[in-house]
């Protein structure tokens, strides 16, 4: 069914969770599927992005929003939190125990200095699709390449070496994050004849344009946390000053409509 998602011919838009509840909102809107997003549920647990919070703890997460919602649920797991192949086949195993059917991998070292090799990274890529198969759920595979956070000269060529490379390892879309210019992202669909993920920035916020030009998934990110705690923000500094406009300044949901989501 997520598989799927990616080549209707619509725009998939995944909105970023990071807890049961909000997933459960998201599907009530009538979002087809969910992802996590990593900087959200390391965040919201007291953590910073980056593989610090710990993996069993993520599991934790990802069971308990796949047991809230009847929609498929990706998770962005970052590097695979392992440093061997074997790890992040058990990690990959976990994940599927769990309710996990995506997955968001990125190819940047640790340090964010670099790129893993294509080599490396398609061995990856590999081993997440024999495991997920063996396991009986082929999940879905979004190969997220950092080409475009490191700056990198060449960005786009890059990209789309990249990109063929990493659908011939087995993965289902390719993810070119904080690539902002539409030019740029044409050539990348056109070239590596494959679904490609972009994340939501303003330079290219036209959804529509982005469906026509063939782009198959939007990725928000941390953006609805970001909103959810600046609302929270903006009210409790209100309130410091004495000023309750933004506490009554909109129509909330109601208790009723939140027992809907439990």
């Amino acid at each position: 069914m997520f598989r799927s998602q990616h080549h209707s011919g619509r725009l998939l838009i995944l909105p970023n969770i990071w807890e049961a509840m909000g997933a459960k909102l998201m599907v009530q809107e009538g979002y087809p599927s969910v992802a996590t997003a990593s900087v959200a549920t390391a965040i919201s647990n007291g953590y910073a992005d980056g593989e610090n919070i710990p993996f069993a703890q993520l599991i934790n997460v990802v069971r308990k929003i796949t047991s809230a919602v009847d929609v498929p649920v990706s998770v962005d797991i970052e590097r695979g939190y392992a440093d061997s192949i074997e790890l992040l086949k058990e990690n990959i195993r976990l994940l599927i125990e769990n309710g996990g059917v995506g997955i968001n991998i990125e190819d940047s070292m640790p340090d964010k200095k670099g790129l893993f090799s294509i080599s490396d990274y398609c061995r990856k890529i590999e081993s997440i699709r024999e495991t997920s198969v063996q396991c009986g759920v082929p999940i879905v595979i979004n190969a997220r390449s950092d080409i475009f956070v490191l700056k990198m000269e060449n960005a786009v060529s890059q990209a789309i070496e990249r990109g063929k490379a990493y659908r011939s390892a087995g993965a289902d879309s390719f993810y070119p994050i904080l690539i902002e210019n539409y030019e740029d992202i044409s050539r990348i669909v056109e070239a590596v004849k494959m679904p490609v993920n972009v994340n939501l920035l303003k330079p290219i916020a036209d959804l529509r344009r982005l469906e026509k030009m063939g782009v198959a998934r939007i990725s928000i990110g941390p953006q609805l946390l970001y909103h959810v705690l600046t609302t929270m923000k903006q009210v409790a500094d209100g309130l410091l000053q004495y000023d309750s406009s933004y506490f009554f300044g909109s129509e909330l949901v109601s208790r009723e409509y939140l027992n809907q989501l439990v």
